[in-house]
């Protein structure tokens, strides 16, 4: 005998669903909308008949929101972000829509594979903005970075090399035998780079992020500390 034709199975059903409110957990969709609405066991128990569970260990899904659940189609909701890339160019496209594609963000789901999607796509699937939000500030901080490369405030000196104060901080870049490295107030840095700007770029991340300001502020205090323990 099917357990789901079942007198007992139906009345269960029928107060799963009334206890719902009569619409999907998931999309809210009702009769009214023409869903049909099906009671999902969240887990199973062997030899445990499908009513003879608490109501709490069973939701109402339309048809449509159930099969996303066992995975039968790409469930709408339940997607998290995990990782983002820019890949410099449109050459990569959305796995939901097709889009070409220069800014990919990874999404997961537990009962779906990962999807490499776009902007939009990304905001949909995870019913939130953290994707668009994240394209936004990404877009402001290459703009940062731009102005401060192209600042005109920095002055050139006589062996090729370059500098500018930004946040307080005294910011050289020296020519050296060919290669470039990065001077902080008195700090000498001791990696090489090959072009004055990619020594600009690196300048740039160590002061937006406090970098170079929290190392300064250590190394003071290690100085005072000498100097105090010198005079002791």
């Amino acid at each position: 005998m099917n357990l789901y034709s079942h007198a007992d199975w139906r009345r269960f059903r029928e107060d799963v669903i009334k206890l719902d409110g009569g619409c999907c957990t998931r999309c809210r969709r009702g009769p009214n909308e023409d869903a049909v609405l099906q009671v999902h066991h969240k887990a199973y128990v062997r030899g445990r008949a499908p009513w003879q569970y608490p109501y709490t260990e069973c939701e109402t899904l339309c048809k449509g929101c159930h099969a996303a659940e066992h995975g039968i189609i790409m469930p709408q909701t339940g997607w998290e972000l995990f990782g983002s890339d820019d890949l410099g160019d449109l050459v990569g496209s959305c796995e939901l829509c097709g889009t070409e594609l220069r800014y990919v963000y990874a999404i997961a789901h537990p009962q779906w594979s990962a999807l490499a999607v776009g902007t939009d796509c990304c905001d949909k699937l995870t019913g939130n903005t953290i994707a668009s939000e994240y394209h936004e500030n990404y877009l402001k901080m290459c703009d940062k970075r731009k102005r401060f490369v192209d600042s005109p405030k920095w002055k050139s000196d006589l062996r090729g090399g370059f500098y500018i104060k930004r946040d307080g901080i005294n910011i050289k870049i020296r020519l050296l035998d060919g290669v470039y490295r990065i001077s902080l107030d008195e700090a000498n840095g001791k990696i090489d780079y090959k072009s004055v700007l990619d020594a600009k770029i690196s300048a740039f991340r160590l002061i937006d992020s406090g970098d170079a300001a929290i190392y300064l502020e250590d190394r003071r205090l290690r100085k005072n500390l000498r100097k105090i323990d010198g005079n002791k």
